[in-house]
């Protein structure tokens, strides 16, 4: 505990042998700037009292001072422990009594201030390091060796096939020989002896080998009157049969000519099923033509949006869905209505030339509350694009009364965002009917992505909805998912 000396008049302090205390550790300097100080909350009372009369001192004067501080620290095994420091309440009193003061300038010499720290240290243990923010910076040199990766992807090309059939030489079976006069001559004794000349009848037309191949390649596709180059892979000739032999529908891919992949991200997935779209929960389908307007949540955006839509005529079983393209322009906040309203959005796209500002909503209108251009409750939206981004993430589509789907393969991996282990669902709806699971595959965020191609192919119904839909071990967590095939055109 520290000791204090209480000195009331200006005698000097003794020690017990009649010395002199004497402090010479003082430091007289200028131009003294500290920093803020941090003060604690404590309860502080002070009294003045200032009654000063005919007080009148000199100019001060201050000698040069040489100060010359020597430290000489050398501890060993210095073991601190945490500084508890009691609540304290300061008082002071302060009594002056003094009248008419008047001080002339002090005058400070120059003051030589010397140091001199001499610090050893020894076995120091410190309580816990405080490290400040501090700046990192990674250089990453990334040398891959051996790269093995998966099957390669090709997107769907036209292919262009000419045939040239050139008939040279002509081997045909044994020839028909008219009945001829052959003439000869015996001689016992003969030589030279010659028959006449041979007579061919008329050929077949050459290009009966051609026709025989035809037949015999219809017949090695039992009587499938088609060729096999037609299309770009077996799966879909026999997906083209399935579909003629399970609906009554006969389909050509490559009438259609067009190929479809979906992709899917997301929203915080809860522990039930979701679909894989960046609104969250699930879609609430509607059975008529109810998706009427669309708006942003920013004032800014004035730009066009092209949408892939399907109107729906009938209801149940007969229910028939036609594919719909429209565009439409942005007023900002405030909802526009689209020109054909829709049964169902598959996608939606910033078909402009300036990049969206806020999130993009398509909805129903009707029984939505919509503030600042965000409709609520969400059971009223078909489609988002959130803000930053310029199209879609919707992990679902409809296929209209014109097409079918011929499912050959996905892909879906979960976001490092959240450690989490995801079971995807592939589900098919027809028109009047329940979604039925029809392929399903687990990934966890430690063992990485999961890709499947399909043999055979999965065919998708004319008329049908299909989606992506998740069940998560935990909460919060964010997955990405497409899937991908080809369309087949309804022709007879």
């Amino acid at each position: 505990m520290s000791s204090r000396i209480l000195q009331e008049d200006s005698s000097l302090l003794l020690t017990e042998s009649n010395d002199a205390i004497i402090n010479d550790n003082f430091i007289a300097t200028d131009s003294i700037t500290t920093g803020s100080p941090s003060v604690s909350t404590t309860g502080i009372t002070q009294d003045h009292n200032s009654s000063p009369a005919n007080i009148s001192t000199t100019p001060s004067v201050v000698s040069t001072t040489g100060i010359t501080q020597d430290h000489n620290s050398s501890p060993s095994v210095i073991i601190t422990s945490p500084v508890v420091i009691s609540t304290a309440d300061l008082t002071q009193n302060h009594s002056v009594s003094a009248t008419s003061i008047q001080t002339n300038v002090p005058a400070v010499e120059t003051t030589t201030v010397t140091q001199s720290h001499s610090f050893t240290v020894t076995a120091i243990v410190t309580g816990q390091v405080a490290v400040s923010t501090t700046g990192l910076v990674q250089v990453h040199s990334f040398q891959a060796n051996d790269i093995v990766t998966g099957s390669p992807i090709v997107p769907s090309a036209t292919a262009t096939e000419d045939e040239n059939f050139s008939v040279g030489t002509i081997l045909t079976g044994n020839p028909v020989v008219d009945p001829t006069s052959i003439s000869q001559t015996h001689n016992l004794g003969a030589y030279d002896i010659r028959t006449g000349r041979v007579v061919l009848g008329t050929t077949a037309d050459p290009n009966w080998i051609i026709q025989q191949e035809i037949g015999e390649i219809q017949m090695m596709f039992g009587g499938w009157p088609r060729r096999a180059y037609e299309v770009p892979d077996g799966r879909l000739v026999q997906a083209e049969r399935e579909i003629e032999a399970t609906f009554g529908d006969r389909v050509s891919v490559d009438r259609k000519a067009k190929s479809l992949i979906k992709f899917g991200k997301s929203g915080e997935l809860s522990t039930t099923r979701e679909t894989v779209w960046n609104v969250g929960g699930n879609e609430t389908y509607v059975t008529g033509n109810n998706i009427t307007h669309i708006s942003s949540s920013s004032a800014a955006d004035n730009q066009t949006i092209k949408l892939e839509c399907h109107t729906v005529s009938g209801t149940g079983v007969d229910s028939k869905f036609t594919f719909v393209v429209q565009t439409v322009t942005l007023s900002g906040q405030t909802p526009v209505a689209l020109d054909t309203p829709v049964a169902r959005v598959s996608r939606m796209f910033n078909d402009g030339s300036t990049d969206l500002v806020g999130a993009v909503y398509v909805y129903e209108n009707a029984g939505a509350t919509v503030t600042a251009g965000v409709p609520s409750p969400t059971s009223k939206i078909h489609s988002k694009i959130d803000a930053g981004f310029q199209q879609g993430f919707k992990g679902a589509t409809t296929f209209s009364n014109e097409d079918y789907y011929i499912l050959t393969g996905g892909f879906g991996s979960i976001s490092n965002k959240q450690a989490a282990s995801v079971d995807f669902f592939l589900e098919v709806r027809q028109a009047g009917k329940v979604f039925i699971e029809q392929a399903a595959v687990s990934a966890n965020s430690a063992g990485g992505s999961w890709q499947i191609e399909l043999d055979p192919a999965i065919i998708i119904p004319k008329n049908s909805d299909i989606r992506v839909r998740c069940l998560s071990g935990s909460q919060g967590a964010v997955v990405y998912c497409n899937f991908k095939g080809y369309l087949a055109k309804v022709i007879g």
